[in-house]
Order: structure tokens, then C-alpha cells, then sequence
């Protein structure tokens, strides 16, 4: 195969849960802009016809979506089930699901057992029947997206400590949430591997518009790129680990940072 065609996605299949958290609508976008058929999924049915709008006033039109919330063996089930009947075939699929987490350190358990039903348990759970349709078909690639809390602790410094992004970063459940991905994209990639089945995990730096301009502009400075991450970026990651250039990739945690996270 030459070398461009293994960076495309025509003829593929993806899938797509919570395209409405941030990082979402950029990946969708990438996938479509490959060449691949897009599918959405995730618990709000206002926020995916909400995503399919933007992405089609941007020349991606979508495929298809499913209402789907994470948290239960039989959700995860029937969603697999309704996706291979209407897809065929399920080529990727990107869990972004960890999007949206509650701020501070005080919660009491049936919050935190909420949150965690639906990442953890959900990603779990989720990844483990589309997993299973892809070892079904001796291929796929699952991608999880996570970001730089996933390698590093947060850092102080960057920090109005008041702000409101102070209570988001260190929250009880962000730093765990995050970082489950990376060992959790090891143990999925042990197991799927022999069905041809490959899985990864991004880490991106933050996006400028989820985050106050103040706590960019020192992420900036302590990234050894001194740039903020642009669209662009978010999706050539993600093409990178969908297509076939990544074919003997498997079970890592593919930064993009900026170099942050190099140190």
C-alpha cells in the first residue's frame, strides 16, 4: 500500500461516544475529513443532533447516531448489537466519555458512584462489547481519549488557586479518571491483540476554548512547543490511530501536548 493510503480512513467505519465533551467534534471531524463513515453515540439525544449540525454546517455529514448511556452490561450490549446491525462493521470506535467531571474535592458517595458508573464502569463495560464485534472481525481500532492529567500531576503554578478551573483540575475524581485510560489501553490492547484488534489512548493538552485564557497562556509557557494545540492537531492524532499507519501500534498513550508532559 503506498505510503499517503495508509492514513486514510475511506471505506472504514467509526464510532464515536460523546462527540459533545471536549475534543469530540474535532475527532468526528478528522475521521470524516479521512474519508470514514461516522457514527455517534451518547446519553443526550438533544446533544448528538446538536453535534450532527455543527459537523454538517462543516461539511462532515454523519452516518447515523445512537442514544446511548454508559454504565450497565445491557446498555453496553445493546448498543454493540445495534451497531454492527446497522453498521456492518465497527472499524474504530472512540470512547470520549470522561469529558464532563465534577469540580471539588468534597462529594458524597452517590455522586462519585455515579461519575464512576459512567467513565470508569462505562468505559469498561462499553469497550468490552465493541471489542468483542471487532475480535468478531479480526480488526479495529479502539481509541480512548483522555489528556496531560493522565501522565502528570497538575501543577499549582498555572493556577489562579480561586478560579473556578483551580476546583475543576483538582477535583477528587479528575486525576484517577484520566489516568485509568493509560494502563486500562494496556490491558485491552493484551487482550484484543491477538483478535487483530488494537487499542490506544490520546492525551491532549487543553483545548483554548475550555479553558481560561490565563491558565493557557502558562500551560504555554511550560510547554516546550509554546503553542497552544489547534483542531488540526486533534485530529491527525486521532486519524493517526484509526488508520493503517498505526497497524503495529498498539497499548501506548501517544501524548499531544506540546511537549508538556516531556519532562
Amino acid at each position: 500500500m503506498p505510503l499517503p493510503d495508509v492514513f486514510s480512513l475511506t471505506g472504514k467505519k467509526a464510532l464515536l461516544h460523546c462527540p459533545e465533551h471536549v475534543y469530540g467534534l474535532e475527532i468526528a471531524a478528522g475521521l470524516c475529513e479521512a474519508g470514514a463513515q461516522v457514527w455517534i453515540c451518547g446519553p443526550d439525544a438533544a446533544a448528538l443532533r446538536e453535534a450532527e449540525r455543527h459537523l454538517a454546517g462543516n461539511g462532515c455529514n454523519l452516518s447515523g447516531q445512537f442514544v446511548y448511556q454508559a454504565g450497565s452490561e445491557s446498555a453496553a450490549l445493546r448498543l454493540a448489537e445495534a451497531a454492527q446491525a446497522e453498521m456492518g462493521s465497527i472499524d474504530v470506535f472512540v470512547d470520549n466519555g470522561s469529558g464532563q467531571l465534577p469540580a471539588g474535592w468534597q462529594h458524597d458517595f452517590d455522586t462519585i458512584d455515579n461519575v464512576l458508573q459512567r467513565t470508569q464502569l462505562g468505559l469498561i463495560l462499553t469497550v468490552q462489547q465493541i471489542g468483542l464485534v471487532m475480535a468478531g472481525q479480526q480488526s479495529g481500532s479502539v481509541i480512548l481519549v483522555s489528556d496531560y492529567a493522565a501522565l502528570v500531576g497538575f501543577d499549582t503554578n498555572l493556577y489562579d488557586p480561586s478560579s473556578s478551573k483551580f476546583q475543576q483540575d483538582f477535583s477528587l475524581l479528575y486525576g484517577f479518571v484520566k489516568g485509568s485510560m493509560v494502563n486500562y489501553a494496556r490491558q485491552a490492547a493484551g487482550f484484543l491483540g491477538e483478535h487483530g484488534v488494537r487499542c490506544n489512548c490520546l492525551a491532549f493538552a487543553p483545548l483554548s476554548e475550555s479553558v481560561p485564557d490565563d491558565f493557557e497562556q502558562a500551560y504555554i509557557r511550560h510547554a516546550h512547543l509554546k503553542k497552544p494545540i489547534q483542531p488540526q492537531d486533534i485530529k491527525a492524532a486521532a486519524v493517526f490511530l484509526a488508520a493503517d499507519a498505526s497497524q503495529y501500534i498498539t497499548g501506548i498513550t501517544l501524548p499531544v501536548d506540546g511537549g508538556y508532559t516531556a519532562k
